[in-house]
């Protein structure tokens, strides 16, 4: 089956959904029709370009503050889309709310194609809170329809399907929504002890020092300023000032300058606003590191996360990391570091004590169970098998 995979703005800065796509395209032989938004300056309407070995087609949805953002798509763009995917047997509609699941779901059924609804995190509670009465009208009125004609509706994660089912119409046969865990490298470690010592003394942090990460766009909902407030009061102990965060990711609606300011006086020179980093930079932060923290409010599944514990790191994760809830336990306990009970910042607070104060052997043992099921769980194989078994199913049914 030929396969395309359509979404919006193809970028990325958009983190997690970028790389998603990336993940589904390669898995599927899959090429890319992006909705980019805002102003489009190709004279032809439209580009072709390959991004890491996958082609990509950019359309504009139009002019006008409605079309800019593809809330609606202009008859122009709909044709030129109709052209772009002429031939394909199923399109992969990622995300909800805006022009292109629509006419997603208009073109698969004019043409008696497929199309696959992967919704990320648009259902999620958290996120239909914010411009919550204008997501919800655009459930009733497309979205419903949408799903309910899906052939397939793909999610990451149990948790992130539980949180769905308000949406997903009644009488829909329940196999055809799945869970798919998203994929994630599982890195070599050879050469640990001189990326360690190259990131931090070009950092300033102490080879003595244990390290914690942060890692993901500066944005209120990954809350980087909650984390750099409850870091520097768990570890205010004079026998705690040992122990470093780095900071490590690009601007959003926060900037590195924000980050700064919110670091206390006395903590300053423990708290390391490193900025974005990508390849082989990103794996030195991580092999550099004693540990992870996310205190997201909204995780569907975590590529951070995720990729932190392929490198044998012990997570802190907030309760809204939607995958953490199918990692492993033992004893009813977190076997890969701290999964938080709540968002409260003495909850935050009282887990970085505990995973300042905890042994070496400790934290080793933690990181190493979290390798472990990455390596079980979320390799390339088997997320590409499971997409290609769907796909198997789809094409004879």
């Amino acid at each position: 089956m030929r396969v395309c995979n359509v979404c919006l703005t193809h970028d990325p800065a958009y983190g997690g959904l970028y790389r998603s796509v990336q993940d589904f395209s390669r898995a599927l032989s899959a090429s890319i029709l992006s909705f980019d938004d805002g102003p489009f300056k190709n004279e032809s309407g439209e580009r072709v370009s390959v991004e890491e070995g996958v082609s990509v087609r950019r359309l504009g949805c139009g002019t006008g503050w409605l079309a800019r953002d593809c809330r609606v798509m202009s008859p122009a763009t709909a044709r030129q889309a109709d052209a772009a995917v002429a031939d394909a047997d199923l399109l992969v509609v990622h995300s909800l709310f805006r022009g292109h699941a629509a006419w997603g779901q208009a073109w698969a059924k004019q043409h008696g194609r497929l199309y696959w609804a992967v919704p990320h995190g648009c259902l999620d509670p958290w996120g239909l809170s914010h411009r919550g009465l204008l997501k919800r009208l655009w459930l009733e009125v497309r979205g419903r329809s949408f799903l309910a004609h899906a052939d397939r509706i793909v999610v990451s994660s149990q948790r992130s399907l539980e949180k769905s089912l308000a949406w997903i119409p009644d009488g829909r046969p329940a196999d055809r929504t799945v869970v798919v865990h998203w994929p994630v490298d599982l890195p070599g470690l050879d050469g640990q002890a001189a990326a360690r010592a190259m990131f931090r003394q070009q950092h300033g942090i102490p080879e003595s020092a244990r390290l914690l990460l942060y890692v993901g766009r500066l944005h209120a909902v990954k809350r980087p300023v909650e984390t750099v407030r409850a870091f520097c009061e768990a570890t205010a102990a004079a026998s705690l000032e040992h122990c470093h965060l780095a900071i490590v990711g690009m601007d959003g609606d926060l900037t590195q300058a924000d980050i700064l300011a919110a670091i206390p006086a006395v903590c300053r020179d423990r708290v390391h606003v490193v900025g974005p980093l990508a390849g082989a930079d990103l794996a030195a932060a991580h092999l550099a590191g004693d540990g992870f923290i996310a205190l997201s409010f909204q995780e569907n599944f975590g590529y951070a996360a995720a990729e932190a514990m392929a490198y044998g790191l012990p997570v802190i994760l907030s309760p809204g990391h939607d995958l953490a809830h199918e990692m492993p336990a033992l004893d009813g306990r977190f076997a890969c570091g701290w999964l938080l009970g709540d968002d409260a910042h003495a909850t935050a607070v009282a887990a970085i004590r505990e995973w300042a104060r905890a042994s070496d052997a400790t934290l080793a043992a933690l990181g190493g169970t979290g390798r472990t099921w990455v390596a079980n769980t979320l390799s390339c194989e088997r997320f590409r098998d499971r997409l290609t078994g769907l796909l198997r199913a789809d094409s004879t049914s």
